[in-house]
């Protein structure tokens, strides 16, 4: 089996127990995986490959999986703000049109998860240059990111973006800020004609304020809200229903794109 199927010292693993019991870690031959169900020491997964079953000190089964972005995101970053789910996460990347080499500018960086996204969409040939106004949320995403290995892909501003953006001429520009009707012009600026403005906002009366904002500004059109709401099945034989719990409302994305104004 070639190499780059076996774990190795620096490895990222996702180690699963089951549905909710999984984590993300980082191979270390002196390391440890500790949870309810028994601990895993590092050095006895080296050199298993992706997809083993292991035993844990209890007894209870395992597997080493090789992680997904959504791993890294739910089951791996440190989260100290908000974040916004995977079902948002795509659907925005889908909407933005982004693909490897585009160039984008996202405002409000947060904890890094729709940092990783664009990362992971325009990579290895294109971009994300990230905005944030509190240094310490930086710090925690550029972590993050050296974690899913896409920190490569970004470039870090600790400015506020609604004073300006440095890049022109870019491919899509992403805003999770509370107030995005004051960045309107610094993102037309930046934007190539015709590329998308997205928006991430967690209240209708944000949607209605940027909107208005947007219809006086004059350079957007092809407004458009959405709200997705996600479901999993539970998924026995004969009783196949809805999961008790589901993810509903966590935000709205704010979709326009940028014309020439006369």
């Amino acid at each position: 089996m070639s190499d780059e199927y076996l774990v190795k010292e620096g490895s990222k693993v996702l180690i699963y127990i089951d549905g909710r019991r999984k984590r993300v870690i980082n191979v270390r031959k002196d390391g440890k995986f500790e949870s309810d169900k028994g601990v895993l020491l590092y050095k006895d997964i080296i050199e298993k490959p992706y997809g083993s079953k292991v035993t844990l000190s209890t007894g209870y089964r395992a597997y080493l999986l090789d992680p997904l972005i959504t791993d890294y995101l739910m089951h791996g970053y440190k989260r100290a703000t908000q974040v916004i789910y995977p079902k948002d996460l795509g659907f925005i990347a889908l909407l933005s049109g982004i693909s490897s080499g585009s160039i984008v500018v996202e405002g409000g960086t947060g904890t890094g998860f729709l940092t990783s996204v664009l990362a992971h969409y325009v990579r290895p040939n294109g971009k994300v240059f990230t905005y944030e106004v509190r240094e310490e949320f930086l710090e925690i995403a550029k972590k993050n990111l050296r974690m899913s290995g896409l920190d490569k892909f970004v470039v870090y501003k600790n400015k506020d973006i609604r004073k300006g953006i440095d890049e022109k001429e870019v491919d899509a520009v992403f805003l999770d800020i509370p107030d995005p009707w004051n960045a309107l012009d610094a993102v037309y600026k930046a934007l190539k004609p015709s590329k998308p403005f997205i928006a991430f906002l967690p209240t209708v009366n944000q949607i209605e304020k940027l909107y208005m904002a947007l219809r006086n500004h004059g350079g957007f059109i092809d407004f458009h809200a959405y709200e997705l709401m996600l479901r999993e099945l539970q998924v026995e034989p004969g009783k196949v229903r809805p999961q008790t719990l589901m993810i509903a409302h966590t935000g709205y994305v704010v979709f326009t794109r940028k014309v020439i104004k006369e």
